[in-house]
């Protein structure tokens, strides 16, 4: 019997809890105490490292270990803090992963792109390299108000914004750059061909 089935779906499971982690405190924290909410925070962050450890991804599962660690540590200083700090630490590991790749040949947006079309002309490499920069802008500034948002705000703004509102901005920018793409690479085509025909 082959395991990738139950792979793929412990690891749809895992990240959907991640997307519904926001909710899934504000509900559970009304239930629980903030020490089974964090210890049920570090059990699926360490069962992600594991699933990533099975699909060979062990720079992936190791970022998971070290932002569990992390959690943990901030655990020992308050419970109800760390439980809150987690969309901070996520979307600065994220920020820091692709700040990373801008030092290598290939940004990870680029890599990205690269497994849907391998051969990517000099406009799309330069394209991605500045996407990139735009993803990182958009991490650290969610980092900067989920941090404010965990620890000057209620439960329910603290909820509304990591739960909801930071969804929807990547959602946004997601599906806007797809226009903005297509927009600037004719303009990129529109002066190349100008420029050919030019004697």
């Amino acid at each position: 019997m082959s395991w990738s089935a139950p792979k793929r779906v412990a690891t749809s499971l895992l990240a959907a809890l991640g997307v519904a982690y926001p909710v899934l405190v504000y509900f559970g924290l009304s239930v629980f105490p903030p020490q089974f909410i964090l210890i049920g925070l570090l059990i699926v962050v360490l069962l992600r490292a594991v699933t990533f450890v099975f699909a060979e991804r062990y720079a992936a599962a190791g970022l998971a270990v070290l932002v569990a660690i992390i959690v943990a540590i901030g655990g020992i200083a308050s419970e109800i803090l760390a439980i809150r700090f987690y969309p901070v630490i996520v979307s600065l590991t994220m920020g820091s992963v692709f700040t990373i790749t801008l030092f290598t040949d290939q940004p990870m947006v680029e890599r990205l792109a690269r497994i849907k079309i391998p051969d990517l002309d000099d406009y799309s490499i330069a394209y991605t390299r500045k996407l990139t920069k735009v993803w990182i802008g958009f991490f650290a500034a969610n980092a900067i108000i989920a941090g404010w948002t965990a620890q000057y705000t209620s439960m329910e703004t603290w909820t509304l914004y990591n739960g909801l509102i930071s969804y929807i901005v990547m959602g946004l920018l997601f599906v806007g750059e797809w226009p903005v793409r297509r927009i600037l690479r004719a303009r990129h085509d529109r002066k190349t061909r100008n420029g050919t025909e030019t004697p």
